[in-house]
């Protein structure tokens, strides 16, 4: 046996001997594993809606086809290219008007992508990108938290119900957009805070939620009120930069479509209080969601008048919020993950509020009903699936639909604003150095 080989042995029994690194080597291999084995089977038909916009590129040279989300349009463009020799006939199987605002897939389309012969194939490939980045946002999670929590950041991101969900069963590409985000808050933490503002603007250029923390980073990594301004300039004219390339090359605002077209910034006005009806009939609202961001970003500010350089309690508490007060769709959830994952590792007593949110936002995905979860099993068997009942009847049987979806999304709120609420209040008052956290919490009170 050679010395090499011996070598490499040695090293490998000595990382298997600490008991935290075999505990991450379990987790990642359940995490692959789990991966692996559900994505050939599952997919939502926006998985099918954005690879049929990405033919366009790759089959008939029409790259720029879709420009109000270009980038992340042109990821999945480049990628449908590169996978072209694996998939024959592919060609074929692609909805003709998913890019067509107020058509999009129709019925048939989509039955007739669920009986291409190689599918397992196709769904596996297709998310690749998505896994790959879900993976590497572990990674870099693992990298913010503290190493002696890295056991309980990894479980909390990798085996976490709501990204398995989203990346792997939903198949949707956000992963993508934090994972990039995540490279730039590490950046930051690091000392390149340029370059990790760098990454949070195309993050937020990709996906819009990025944008909710991009307050609270340029607080939290200024080193001056003077350099704060210098920040802000740069992040607005970035965004107006990359706006202003992607209108000259598609005759279209990625801002402007985002705000005229889609719903995500009309979410977060839709709760509201009346305050005053004018005499001619229009009423005077009070925006909840706007009204507690800011609440909460003039407490960071004050909070932090020299900046802290600790992005999580902030951070984790606005995405509570937004799934607090704003409506949303099933698949965003993710969102949710990342911050609230590093969050319970630095104070573990949030973790059964964390697993009551994610049950109740399990339950809340229910409200789609089989749209959002048994039909995203039809490429597994379209006969079995379709046989299966629709959840929503399923809990109609037993109460009123409106009286349990009312249950549910009030707990949630409720849960989310209190772990936001338990991070603001209490998440700044650091523990002694080299002491246990949990020590501190339970005899000092210093933690959420």
């Amino acid at each position: 046996m050679s010395e090499r080989w011996v070598s490499i042995r040695t090293r490998l029994s000595e990382i298997w001997a600490s008991p935290v690194n075999r505990w991450l080597i379990l987790i990642w291999i359940a995490a692959i594993l789990i991966r692996v084995g559900l994505a050939p089977f599952a997919a939502h038909m926006d998985l099918y809606s954005i690879y049929s916009r990405a033919a366009e590129a790759a089959y008939g040279g029409e790259w720029l086809g879709w420009g109000s989300q270009i980038v992340i349009q042109s990821i999945h463009n480049v990628w449908l290219w590169v996978l072209t020799p694996v998939l024959p006939g592919a060609d074929q199987i692609w909805s003709q008007t998913a890019g067509v605002f107020g058509v999009g897939v129709q019925e048939h389309e989509f039955e007739r992508f669920l009986g291409y012969e190689y599918l397992s194939r196709l769904l596996f490939l297709l998310k690749v990108p998505y896994i790959a980045a879900d993976l590497i946002a572990g990674l870099l999670l693992m990298r913010l938290g503290s190493p002696e929590r890295r056991v309980m950041v990894a479980a909390l991101w990798l085996l976490n119900p709501l990204v398995i969900y989203t990346t792997v069963l939903f198949a949707r590409h956000d992963s993508m957009a934090i994972a990039i985000m995540l490279g730039g808050v590490v950046l930051a933490t690091a000392g390149k805070r340029y370059l990790g503002l760098g990454l949070l603007l195309f993050s937020a250029v990709m996906r819009f939620f990025p944008v909710l923390i991009a307050p609270f980073f340029l607080i939290a990594y200024r080193r001056s009120r003077r350099e704060l301004i210098y920040l802000a300039s740069i992040l607005a004219g970035g965004w107006l930069l990359l706006d202003g390339i992607v209108w000259a090359l598609t005759v279209e605002s990625p801002t402007l479509t985002l705000l005229n077209r889609y719903p995500h910034v009309s979410y977060l006005f839709e709760m509201s209080i009346p305050l005053y009806r004018f005499p001619f009939g229009q009423t005077l609202e009070l925006f909840m969601f706007p009204l507690v961001y800011l609440l909460v970003l003039f407490w960071y500010y004050e909070r932090n008048p020299q900046g802290t350089r600790d992005l999580i309690p902030a951070a984790t508490a606005v995405y509570s919020l937004v799934f607090a007060l704003t409506f949303f769709h099933p698949q965003y959830a993710i969102w949710l993950v990342p911050f609230m994952a590093l969050a319970v590792a630095r104070y573990p007593t949030l973790l059964p509020l964390h697993i009551v949110q994610v049950v109740l936002l399990l339950l809340h995905t229910l409200q789609w009903g089989s749209a959002t979860t048994t039909e995203l099993f039809l490429p597994l068997s379209v006969e079995a699936v379709s046989m299966l009942p629709d959840p929503r009847n399923v809990i109609a049987a037993q109460m009123p639909l409106d009286l349990f979806f009312a249950i549910v999304r009030t707990a949630l709120a409720a849960v989310s604003i209190w772990i936001a609420w338990r991070l603001m209040t209490n998440s700044y008052a650091e523990p002694e150095p080299n002491q246990p956290i949990e020590k501190t919490f339970r005899h000092e009170g210093t933690g959420p």
